[in-house]
């Protein structure tokens, strides 16, 4: 059970917050905003503390937190040269009841209650994808937060185009947690950005323990390019991977960089772009950023915060680090980029061609294929071992979805989507059924198969009489039926013979 603390909207209000943010704190038990006037904080209930102001943070900053037995921890630096608007990282402190703060008077202080442990960790969903992610519904994320603020700033989930590049970070806590303390910290690290800066959701894309646990971060689809809150000027086109921890003294573990290395080998080889490769990307500024709104600026594909940022994240341990990190990308990209899918869309001209930028990371079909989106989600390849590298878009694809992709009547596609003899429409070809999904703007996408496709065709298919098909194949009393411009063609399952009729 959360602690439900009641602040008062006017002392939240005197922090400098806007009203609907403080709202917001008020009415969530698991944050807490106090402010400091020299005297214990004490009778709450917590495990993650953050300093707040309304202007820039002082330096030596400690804190000491009082424990569930009631003896008080040593004291402990909050290191603030992180902070943002004012505000630093939640610091991991354990559970606690109790805090102390010096070296920070007339500023707040933020307490997240997390929640509790609850076996959580031995019973997390993961999504079945490689490498293995821990979901939001693992670690515990309170959808509702998310959603009432996206209600409140009248937003939803955005995304851009394709991912370019990817952002190392570390979350400036602590560094000493156990194994079942990281869906904790993840769920603290959510409340905090969601609520208290107001992002409506967790900043990062991924975050990674020292254990090599992979969380799930923003909502919005681990393969596609959600736009986060993680660098400022420099969201769009990238997703940031966070390590929890500290590493400006002290390293990330093996465990923690070689879980990173996969997460990002996945993501940037799955949308085809190479682990030492560079990417230009245009700043749109912000407070944080290092260079102002339209600069254009030049980055590996795999570069730190500090590059783009006021900051010194992911830490200087973890930046001298950051060559041996792009190397064990690189050790795990080969598959990924070499593929028939990227095969495919190299031959149709990459990111110069029709297809333009992936969009969706290659992933797993429900059968044993792979497939890829590109142009913004409007156009696909798909790939299996029977069929080989097919590119299928539009509304073609829309009908073959509808149809249950490739787990439906039809299978996967065996032809790209190709023109008409007629010059006039489109259509695919697929493995099952001997079906297609002919295609025309006067008559809309529809499947044809089997004996009644055959008898179309022998009649010239959309160059006779018939014209394009108007409907998919349907039941009717004695056998099938598939609906055409200027007529039918009938199956009588019966006798196994079909005819065709002309409009009356």
């Amino acid at each position: 059970m959360r602690s439900l603390v009641v602040l008062s909207l006017t002392a939240v209000l005197a922090a400098g917050l806007p009203a609907t943010v403080a709202q917001a704190e008020e009415d969530h038990p698991g944050l807490q905003i106090v402010s400091l006037d020299g005297t214990d904080i004490t009778g709450r209930q917590f495990a993650m503390v953050a300093l707040r102001g309304t202007q820039e943070l002082p330096d030596n900053v400690e804190i000491q937190v009082q424990r569930p037995d009631g003896e008080w921890a040593p004291w402990q630096p909050l290191e603030t040269d992180h902070a943002i608007d004012n505000k630093t990282e939640p610091l991991w402190v354990g559970d606690s009841t109790g805090l102390r703060v010096r070296g920070a008077d007339g500023l707040s202080v933020a307490l997240v209650d997390p929640g509790p442990e609850d076996g959580m960790r031995r019973e997390m969903p993961v999504h079945t994808r490689e490498p293995v992610v821990i979901s939001r519904a693992g670690w515990g994320a309170d959808e509702s937060v998310r959603e009432a603020c996206f209600a409140r700033q009248g937003i939803g989930i955005e995304y851009a185009t394709t991912i370019k590049a990817a952002t190392i970070h570390h979350t400036a806590g602590t560094n000493d947690y156990a194994p079942g303390d990281s869906a904790r910290i993840a769920r603290g690290v959510y409340l905090f950005h969601a609520i208290d800066r107001d992002w409506c959701d967790i900043g990062y894309n991924f975050l990674v323990d020292k254990y090599g646990q992979v969380f799930e971060g923003r909502i919005g689809g681990l393969e596609y390019p959600v736009i986060g809150a993680h660098a400022g000027g420099f969201n769009r086109f990238t997703f940031g991977v966070s390590m929890m921890g500290t590493y400006s003294t002290v390293a990330p573990s093996e465990a923690q960089l070689n879980a990173v290395a996969a997460v990002v080998a996945w993501k940037l080889a799955g949308n085809y772009r190479l682990f030492n490769g560079a990417t230009t990307l245009i700043s749109a500024g912000g407070g944080t950023s290092k260079y102002p709104a339209g600069t254009a600026v030049t980055l590996p594909t795999i570069f730190a915060h500090r590059d783009v940022g006021n900051t010194d994240c992911p830490g200087t341990v973890a930046y001298n680090a950051m060559p041996a990190l792009r190397q064990k990308v690189g050790n795990r990209t080969g598959f990924w980029r070499g593929g028939p899918i990227w095969h495919k869309w190299t031959e149709a001209g990459g990111e110069a061609g029709p297809l333009g930028s992936p969009y969706r990371a290659e992933s797993r079909t429900g059968r044993d294929g792979r497939y890829t989106t590109f142009a913004n989600n409007t156009k696909s390849i798909y790939w299996s071992a029977a069929t080989g590298a097919v590119i299928i878009g539009g509304a073609i694809r829309d009908k073959w979805g509808q149809l249950g992709f490739e787990m439906g009547a039809l299978g996967f596609p065996v032809t790209d989507e190709l023109t008409t003899a007629d010059n006039v429409g489109r259509y695919n070809n697929f493995e099952l059924g001997n079906g297609s999904i002919y295609w025309s703007e006067a008559t809309g996408a529809h499947v044809v198969l089997g004996a009644i496709k055959q008898h179309w065709a022998t009649l010239g298919a959309e160059q006779s009489y018939l014209g394009y098909p108007t409907s998919d194949q349907y039941e009717t009393a004695g056998g099938l039926r598939s609906d055409f411009q200027n007529g039918y063609v009938f199956y009588d399952t019966a006798t196994g013979q079909t005819s065709d009729h002309r409009n009356s």
